[in-house]
């Protein structure tokens, strides 16, 4: 899996099947929340994804690789909770300037 594209930045939405969970709204974010499968290894990947309209350069976006228990469990509003609970994670986005980097804690 590690030499998977799902693991290595850029990512492209052409590798993943995408499942729509829902919205969060917390804090009036309304980040989008889906899980993505990769089409090659079959991985699956919550992703986590906003921006703040007023501001540019507000884009930001998370993704971190969970299991099917995980997902049948989801509600969008815990996204944030599960990624920040994860070993690791990649973000990235305009606010972050650039197209994926590994991290870890919290989901600002």
């Amino acid at each position: 899996m590690a030499d998977c594209v799902c693991m290595n930045p850029p990512f492209h939405d052409a590798d993943y099947d995408t499942t729509v969970i829902g919205v969060d709204k917390t804090s009036g974010r309304f980040a989008e929340v889906t899980i993505e499968t990769c089409k090659r290894c079959g991985s699956l990947w919550l992703r986590y994804c906003y921006e703040i309209e007023a501001f540019s350069q507000s884009g930001r976006w998370y993704r971190g690789l969970v299991t099917p228990e995980v997902i049948a469990e989801l509600q969008p509003e815990h996204a944030p909770m599960i990624l920040a609970a994860l070993p690791w994670y990649f973000y990235g986005g305009s606010y972050y300037q650039t197209t994926g980097q590994r991290g870890m804690g919290a989901v600002h």
